[in-house]
């Protein structure tokens, strides 16, 4: 065995080379899946239930790092006709902004674990119907989609969350149901580009 050993040193020292070098692939790869899952984006809608029949949506950043909130896109579906507006700002105002912004719009950072209240469901509806000069009443819609973008990565790059929640009741008795609980998270090059676009528009 030994002598086959010695006869061999060429082979067997290329063998543990292959070997290590596998070995770093390994430890590489887990290292970059680690650092990729820890500075990946992730954004929750969710709702917190308010009375008189009303919610509250809310955008939670689920990353490790802070994120900024660019837009907030929302689409109508009313009788069968959809509308679509941004709802970034809270108050729709050409005097200046002043003490604290976050209380005139939602744009702004958010830190890792952090949430923020954009706003009632039935709130968020009337600043479509104002930006769209549409008479929207909840009432009746069969349907409201929120889609958060935000930059992530030092600002180099754009993401987004998207949910749509299911308007069910009558007048004045309406509830708010997803079809699932998580968010869909916007993250292709193509779905990417479209959240510009829509920032842009």
């Amino acid at each position: 065995m030994w002598s086959w050993m010695q006869d061999n040193t060429a082979l067997l020292n290329a063998l543990s080379s292959i070997a290590m070098l596998v070995i770093w692939l390994a430890y590489l790869q887990l290292f970059l899946t680690s650092f990729l899952r820890s500075n990946r984006a992730v954004v929750h809608i969710g709702m917190a239930t308010e009375g008189h029949n009303d919610g509250r949506c809310l955008v939670s950043n689920m990353s490790a790092d802070s994120l900024y909130i660019l837009g907030i896109m929302v689409e109508l579906e009313c009788k069968g006709e959809v509308y679509r507006s941004l709802v970034t700002d809270r108050i729709e105002a050409d005097e200046p902004l002043g003490g604290d912004f976050r209380e005139r719009t939602n744009q702004g950072p958010l830190k890792g674990g952090e949430a923020v209240d954009i706003g009632s469901f039935r709130n968020i509806g009337e600043r479509v119907a104002r930006n769209t000069q549409r008479d929207i009443r909840l009432d009746d819609c069969d349907w409201i989609e929120f889609t958060v973008m935000v930059a992530a990565q030092q600002a180099h790059k754009i993401y987004g969350g998207k949910k749509r929640y299911e308007i069910e009741g009558e007048a004045g008795s309406l509830s708010f149901r997803s079809a699932d609980i998580l968010t869909s998270q916007i993250r292709s090059f193509t779905e990417r580009r479209r959240l510009r676009r829509m920032l842009a528009a």
